[in-house]
């Protein structure tokens, strides 16, 4: 028995023994991690950053500390935690990756609660007039947002400019608190003190920049084809003629024998020249485009000069699709550096022709036919009853002889001055 239990007391005294120095190997292991919490430690918030006596430094801090990948980076740290996204420091606002280094490229990146904003290649978040890809933009200098409404705007070097809903900078005829102002293209600047001409209208902006539409002096002349092969100084005023070169009837492209004889009859009366084409072809934008492929290299007018698609027959029963034929047409003159108009006449324009779409993209582009009666050769305004855009009337056809117009708006001076 004493045997037995001295066996007993030896296996004890091993197992504590045992015990005894795991706890003893293991103490300074345990303890050597506590006091290692030092540099970068990773936690359910993020990063932080524990300083040679494990603590951290308290309070908002931007330092140079080591890269938490590698070497040392810069770094905002606020409490010892790591600082990303917009973030403010030395009074500005600033922009911080997710591993919290500084994003130092020129950006429209998106806050840790959202929002965009514009950064700056020194990682500094930007406001006032900024460019970026390819156009300019407002950002408000208190919210740091992009704009979201119209207005006009102070930039931060001390000019004024007109920030559309989208907050990009506008140009071009604007209108702005119940009056209308045109925005330089190439400056962005409003014009003031001056004449500019849009779409063949003619406005003068005032000290304010103030715009009223300038009363353009009237012109006249005469549009002809072959049955007219001679140019006639109708009202003894006459200062442009506008001549037939052609056209396509379904498809079926003419020429107009007696087009470059009224070109060189043009030039040496002095008067302007412009040129129209027959386009019945419908809604069949493949015919429109094989006659304008086809007489656009041979136009005898200057660049800039009218270019008028006479669409007076073979309308189809889809408006939506003679419109969209028409408007085909008329981009394709502008493109080949042309003004584009359309002529017609009044009831059929509106039985065929959606032109709110047409006037949408080019305002003021309508040639109307609508006669007067009797044979004098001046127009009579009493019995002008005008289409929307209306910037040549036609108004009278001298008894079925020869066609006579007026320019309301200037636009036959296009490529002349």
């Amino acid at each position: 028995m004493k045997h037995k239990r001295n066996n007993r007391i030896k296996r004890v005294m091993a197992k504590s023994a045992t015990v005894t120095a795991v706890a003893f190997l293991f103490a300074p292991v345990l303890a050597g991690t506590a006091s290692a919490a030092t540099g970068w430690q990773h936690n359910k918030d993020g990063y932080t950053y524990y300083e040679q006596n494990s603590k951290v430094e308290k309070g908002r801090q931007y330092r140079q500390l080591p890269d938490i990948n590698a070497q040392k980076q810069w770094y905002l740290t606020d409490n010892g935690n790591l600082q990303t996204g917009v973030q403010k420091w030395a009074g500005s606002y600033w922009f911080f990756n997710p591993d919290g280094t500084l994003h130092r490229q020129r950006d429209y990146a998106k806050s840790q609660w959202g929002d965009y904003y514009m950064v700056g290649d020194n990682g500094q978040i930007l406001s006032g007039v900024q460019q970026w890809q390819g156009s300019y933009w407002y950002f408000d200098p208190t919210t740091y947002l992009l704009a979201n409404k119209q207005d006009y705007v102070k930039s931060q070097w001390g000019t004024w400019y007109m920030v559309g809903r989208d907050g990009k900078l506008m140009t071009g005829l604007v209108d702005w608190m119940g009056s209308k102002y045109y925005f330089d293209p190439n400056t962005y600047l409003k014009v003031t003190n001056k004449d500019v001409t849009v779409d063949g209208v003619t406005y003068h902006a005032d000290a304010n920049g103030v715009l009223t539409r300038a009363q353009a002096a009237k012109s006249y002349g005469g549009d002809y084809s072959k049955y007219q092969p001679s140019l006639y100084n109708n009202t003894g005023q006459d200062s442009f003629a506008i001549s037939q070169i052609g056209g396509s009837v379904n498809g079926m492209i003419y020429d107009q024998g007696t087009y470059a004889s009224h070109a060189t009859q043009a030039k040496a009366r002095g008067w302007r020249f412009h040129t129209y084409i027959w386009d019945q072809t419908g809604s069949n934008q493949y015919q429109t485009q094989q006659m304008l492929n086809y007489f656009l290299t041979k136009i005898q007018a200057p660049y800039g000069s009218i270019v008028a698609l006479d669409y007076e027959a073979g309308a189809s029963g889809n408006m939506e699709a003679n419109t969209d034929n028409i408007l085909l047409g008329m981009r394709m003159i502008k493109q080949a550096g042309f003004t584009p108009m359309l002529y017609s006449y009044k009831p059929y324009l509106l039985a065929h022709v959606d032109l709110n779409r047409v006037l949408a993209e080019f305002p003021n582009s309508i040639w109307d036919a609508g006669y007067q009666n009797g044979l004098s050769v001046w127009p009579n305004y009493n019995v002008f009853s005008p289409l929307d855009g209306v910037a040549i009337w036609q108004y009278s056809d001298y008894g079925g002889q020869q066609d006579l117009n007026v320019d309301l708006t200037g636009i036959t001076w296009n490529g002349y001055r």
